[in-house]
């Protein structure tokens, strides 16, 4: 097989919904195969096929014998989305087995005046008075409401209540998994013309009753100035999000991030950042897979001035500077 380019792009997987679209960036789930823009002699098109052969040099030490962890979405809402929750992997592991838990983490790239997201209850409740809500068509009531501007960080755990409202785009990064329990739908017609199904049994097995306490939103935490600005916004045991800013236009050598050494994506949020290696320029809403040589070996890029980029990692020890 050739060798890896250090850095890949994806084919984008559209998926067209009744309230809005998803694009999937970069998936490895079921039959959601995401597949290598312009992959070049003798490299695969799956990406799936492409870390198997290689993971070390593609994933990452950290990653070996295991599949891809990560499923990263940008939504974009015409219509509120459906009230919904995640299992955590215990539940899916014994309910939805082909499936995971499903751990998620919004950032929102656009949002039209007074949009809103809904994440958790605005007051504690319980299984039987939430159930005897939902019956009522009351279930919103007492959500908890947030408004919302581009920049805004939300972390999801398994067990929360959530939508996402009309009018907001957001960049989802999450577990690699499609576990998802349908609380109400506000009585919309699916494409059959039938009410959507709801999953309430589950939902109501797997929710977390008490009220939002304001963490689910993330304050950004600055990691790093030199020689570029980094904010961390969630490092877990799935994922990890930063914002990286560069006020001026610059060169950046991706060399020595990561500890043993593991894949990174960036999307694009604003600006352009091209690589120096490839000549190839990234512009706003582009993603890019750095693959775990890339940080070995250290990836050199040009970014432009005002440029912002949202990094994803996972599973591993990333540096952060003083």
């Amino acid at each position: 097989m050739a060798s890896v380019p250090r850095i890949l792009q994806f084919e984008p997987i559209q998926k067209e919904k009744i309230w809005g679209s998803e694009t999937w960036l970069l998936s490895d789930f079921g039959s959601d195969l995401s597949t290598v823009v312009e992959p070049g002699t003798n490299l695969p098109s799956s990406f799936r096929t492409l870390y198997q052969s290689l993971p070390e040099s593609v994933l990452g030490k950290p990653f070996l014998n295991q599949q891809f962890p990560l499923l990263i979405k940008t939504i974009q809402a015409k219509q509120k989305l459906s009230v919904q929750v995640h299992p955590d992997d215990e539940y899916a592991s014994k309910y939805d087995p082909e499936s995971a838990g499903k751990k998620e983490c919004w950032m929102v790239l656009a949002a039209e005046p007074n949009a809103e997201l809904v994440i958790g209850f605005d007051q504690k409740t319980d299984k039987d008075s939430y159930e005897l809500l939902v019956k009522q068509n009351k279930g919103e009531e007492i959500l908890r409401k947030w408004k919302v501007q581009p920049g805004d960080v939300f972390l999801l755990n398994p067990g929360t209540i959530h939508a996402i409202g009309s009018g907001v785009t957001l960049l989802e990064l999450q577990q690699s998994s499609d576990s998802t329990y349908r609380v109400y739908d506000y009585g919309r017609l699916g494409d059959n013309g039938k009410p959507r199904d709801l999953h309430l049994e589950k939902a109501l097995a797997v929710l977390n009753f008490n009220a939002s306490d304001g963490s689910e939103k993330q304050i950004p935490k600055l990691i790093g100035y030199q020689p570029f600005t980094r904010y961390l916004f969630t490092s877990n045991e799935k994922f990890r999000l930063e914002l990286w800013k560069f006020a001026q236009s610059q060169n950046i050598n991706l060399v020595q991030l990561s500890q043993p050494h593991s894949f990174g994506v960036l999307h694009v949020i604003q600006g352009s950042i091209s690589s120096t290696e490839y000549g190839i320029t990234f512009k706003k809403n582009d993603t890019i897979f750095l693959s775990a040589d890339s940080f070995a070996h250290g990836s050199k890029f040009q970014c432009s001035k005002n440029t912002d980029v949202a990094f994803m990692g996972s599973g591993t020890d990333w540096v952060e500077w003083v």
